[in-house]
């Protein structure tokens, strides 16, 4: 007589085993495009963490995705996603971002993308507060990291041997990645071409390659059960049949409506400013400065991996709220000093952007101390119509 011990050791087993080999493509079939929709504003990690919904919603022919962080789910009548909808734009829009997401987050989630992305248009937002003088650090980068996408870098052959490489030595900077002792000896194996510790890194290889396919599997499994999409707060009569400029007018309406304090900062926040004591505030950016800082080098390789994947991409520059930082005594002329190298560094990179720089005084441009919304939706929102219009 089989022990009940040994019988449920078997049944767990067999479980697992179920798990593991169950076909891909019998899973795939199970999400529907309605999964896929909803993930396009759902702002989960299950989206920018994992590859089977992105690998989806790029293959879309109209689809246009924005990259960025915590602006990304300021939704409002304005906001891109819900702008393309209720005009009827040719094309729509998806979001991968969420706050602490910076650049070497996107590298990772693009290189993992590299073969959906030729030929397509997408956005990615840059933000000024990313290019601290230290960069990255690991209290942003741990929660958004994707263990996926990083095993992904290691075999992925159609990357440029040396962006690949520079990609790896990035990540070896993080505890994150040093923690994964799979992980590291991978990398520091193809980072050293094969002579690091010959006999480990070999082998290493190969349990990478079924850590890999574990975590694709869970990833698809994972896909089956997305989070509900967010509110999207619209309302279609904003933006739906009006011209730019009246559009722009119902944002400031709606901007006025929700901002009463010379910080031009939205109330609700403004009031957990207060309620923390914002004279704390004051002077904080004295010494802040974002020309020098690591975000540079991670910036350049979005851009090298986007060429590198034959992608069209448009960056976008946007401002801070030039009120609060005057607040924060980070002055207009460093702030300027910002921007000009920023546009620089496009420039010389041969990219298409969008400078919004100029805009860092402009009412209900920014929502609160640095998230664009409102009528930098609308800027931005025409931008996107001018760039989907381009061949």
């Amino acid at each position: 007589m089989i022990k009940k011990g040994f019988l449920s050791l078997l049944v767990a087993f067999a479980l697992f085993a179920a798990f593991i080999f169950f076909p891909n493509s019998w899973i795939q079939a199970w999400i529907s495009d309605k999964d896929v929709e909803q993930a396009k504003t759902s702002m989960s990690p299950l989206v920018f963490q994992g590859m089977y919904f992105q690998e989806r919603m790029l293959q879309e022919p109209n689809a246009m995705p924005l990259y960025g962080s915590s602006e990304l789910n300021r939704f409002d009548p304005f906001h891109p996603y819900n702008y393309a909808r209720a005009t009827n734009a040719p094309y729509t829009t998806f979001m991968v971002g969420r706050g602490g997401m910076q650049s070497i987050t996107h590298f990772l989630n693009f290189a993992a993308q590299e073969k959906n992305l030729k030929d397509k248009k997408i956005v990615f937002i840059i933000s000024p507060q990313w290019f601290t003088k230290k960069g990255m650090n690991e209290l942003h980068f741990s929660p958004n990291y994707s263990m996926l996408h990083a095993y992904d870098l290691a075999y992925n052959k159609d990357i440029d041997e040396d962006l690949r490489n520079r990609g790896m030595k990035r990540l070896l900077e993080f505890d994150t990645v040093n923690r994964d002792d799979l992980l590291r000896t991978i990398y520091e194996y193809k980072l050293s071409g094969g002579k690091e510790k010959p006999i480990i890194g070999r082998l290493a290889m190969m349990a990478g390659h079924v850590q890999k396919a574990l975590l694709e599997k869970k990833d698809l499994y994972y896909s089956l059960f997305p989070r509900e999409g967010s509110k999207l707060k619209s309302n279609d009569k904003l933006v739906a049949d009006q011209t730019f400029e009246q559009q722009l007018q119902n944002a400031e309406k709606y901007g006025e409506k929700r901002v009463s304090n010379d910080l031009m900062i939205e109330n609700k926040f403004y009031k957990r400013l207060v309620n923390a004591n914002i004279k704390k505030f004051e002077g904080m950016r004295k010494k802040e400065d974002y020309t020098t800082s690591p975000e540079y080098e991670d910036l350049q390789l979005v851009i090298d991996i986007l060429k590198d994947a034959g992608a069209k991409p448009l960056f976008v520059s946007i401002p801070v709220n030039g009120h609060w930082y005057d607040y924060t005594e980070y002055p207009a002329d460093r702030r300027e000093k910002y921007y000009e190298k920023m546009n620089q560094m496009l420039t010389d990179n041969g990219v298409p952007f969008v400078d919004f720089s100029g805009h860092d005084y402009d009412p209900y441009f920014i929502m609160d101390t640095i998230h664009i919304a409102w009528k930098g939706w609308v800027y931005l929102d025409q931008e996107l119509d001018k760039y989907w219009a381009q061949k």
